[in-house]
């Protein structure tokens, strides 16, 4: 579940599918009333809402459109707001549409997709003439940080790792930047490909199965780290655990033999409503549909 005034970040290569990952989690908390606001600096926002339209209806509607009406009319109605902000964009000008949001929507979750985007390839203006790529980023991360804690919402940013990580395995040092952005975050999750996790991993690449490993790496408020393998539904663009049968086939125990707790504990909503502590294996389900 996610807390109030914390950071979450969020890296993984490139095509690991941390935009559809992230719209399903978003998606999750706001059709539980959390209201949401988007900036997709590197996606054009209309591509970014067919995919959660496609994840809200769990249905295709390039196959066929029936249906579709309905969905978008029911979609609507959730608390989504998307920042119009595309491409290279002024960090206090972002700063400054959350400010508004939270003001005037009561936004409680902001997603920002991603830092590399939105800071683009220009040398910043600091207060004492240009500042560094890094520099720069370490700034935008700092205002991120202090935001989420002084407005008390939680706010997740996504951030390439560095170019030279792209086959190997990610760690908390792959995250692009100076490692500041690591310290700063509550939370840093990993989406991680089979195939580049190393000989020593217990994530075999399978192929028949293509999956991806959400790997949490970084847990402030209980430090409880883990990783769950997922794949993904490509029609409906969805993210689904495993099932069973799949785990055993990439050589994982069963699920209840690897939490065996995890079903006396599931909360009935990922968003705790009073923001108190939460079940232990929580995060390890961003999504439980079954």
């Amino acid at each position: 579940g996610h807390r109030r005034g914390e950071l979450s970040i969020v890296t993984g290569p490139t095509g690991s599918g941390k935009t559809t990952f992230l719209s399903q989690l978003s998606l999750d908390y706001a059709k539980q009333g959390v209201q949401t606001l988007w900036g997709s600096f590197e996606i054009k926002n209309t591509r970014l809402g067919k995919t959660m339209l496609k994840q809200f209806a769990q249905q295709d509607f390039s196959q066929s459109i029936e249906g579709f009406e309905d969905a978008a009319d029911k979609f609507q109605e959730l608390p989504l707001y998307f920042l119009r902000f595309f491409s290279e964009t002024d960090i206090e000008k972002v700063i400054d549409a959350m400010d508004y949001a939270v003001y005037v929507y009561d936004v409680q979750h902001v997603l920002l997709d991603n830092l590399q985007f939105m800071m683009g390839t220009q040398p910043a203006h600091g207060g004492g003439g240009f500042m560094t790529r890094f520099d720069a980023q370490d700034r935008a991360i700092e205002l991120f940080r202090k935001f989420s804690t002084s407005h008390n919402i939680h706010i997740t940013l996504v951030i390439h790792p560095r170019k030279e990580m792209d086959r190997a395995p990610l760690g908390i040092n792959s995250v692009f930047g100076t490692g500041k952005a690591t310290q700063e975050a509550d939370n840093v999750v990993i989406l991680q490909r089979p195939e580049s996790m190393g000989r020593d991993s217990r994530y075999k690449p399978h192929e028949d199965l293509e999956y991806r490993v959400v790997d949490v790496r970084k847990n402030r408020f209980d430090g409880e780290l883990g990783s769950v393998p997922y794949r993904f539904e490509k029609p409906t663009a969805t993210w689904v655990e495993l099932t069973d049968m799949e785990r055993m086939e990439i050589g994982l125990p069963p699920l209840e033999e690897e939490f065996p707790d995890i079903k006396a504990e599931m909360p009935l909503t990922p968003w705790d409503a009073g923001f108190t502590a939460l079940p232990q294996n929580d995060h390890h389900h961003p999504h439980h549909h079954h």
